[in-house]
């Protein structure tokens, strides 16, 4: 891992947090940064028939990637990574569901939208998977996260060359009626219930 480069990636990641009005879930707990805006794209249709359609209020998801990193500090055998990441995705999504179950904003929001090349293996998390759009700012957004990849993973340099046909970002998105079926606690809902 590059300590310079990773230094600076800490500080423009500092910068774009608030850039973009990211939220944490569970800065010391979670993976997932949050915004709540509204959905810019063609439309999206989610496994459980609900579809997403250009300017549906939506919570855009963001892997906290240093996070993700520490948890991930000392690992190098390409299989247990990729499972570790699959397991601490799965279990950061409870406290999401709660998060946006509880916020402010959270009745309106219909679905849950992320870019990311975590997708392998995430549909059985209740994802669905897509290509993203071919345009400049996804192009951007392609070589950023190979940037990222870089610097995070145990063998930056090496990973970005095997299997780089792989290594291409894809839209993953969920309704939040599944989000929702699938992980918000029982006791929550029950507890919203009772304070009505």
């Amino acid at each position: 891992m590059n300590a310079g480069l990773f230094e600076l990636w800490r500080v423009l990641d500092f910068i774009y947090q608030h850039i973009t009005r990211l939220e944490y879930v569970d800065k010391n707990s979670n993976i997932f940064r949050v915004v709540f805006c509204k959905y810019r794209g063609p439309d999206l249709t989610t496994r459980d028939g609900v579809i997403i359609h250009h300017g549906d209020p939506i919570v855009k998801l963001h892997i906290y990637n240093w996070k993700l990193t520490m948890m991930l500090k000392g690992i190098t055998n390409e299989t247990r990574l990729g499972l570790t990441t699959l397991r601490i995705v799965k279990d950061s999504l409870p406290t999401l569901a709660d998060y946006i179950y509880n916020h402010p904003k959270g009745e309106n929001v219909k679905a849950l939208v992320g870019t990311t090349f975590l997708h392998r293996g995430i549909h059985h998390l209740g994802f669905d998977v897509d290509k993203v759009p071919n345009t400049l700012k996804f192009k951007w957004k392609e070589q950023y996260l190979r940037f990222i990849l870089y610097i995070i993973h145990p063998n930056g340099k090496e990973r970005l060359k095997l299997r780089s046909e792989e290594l291409v970002p894809k839209r993953v998105y969920m309704s939040k009626d599944q989000l929702f079926k699938r992980y918000l606690l029982p006791q929550e809902e029950d507890v919203k219930e009772e304070r009505r």
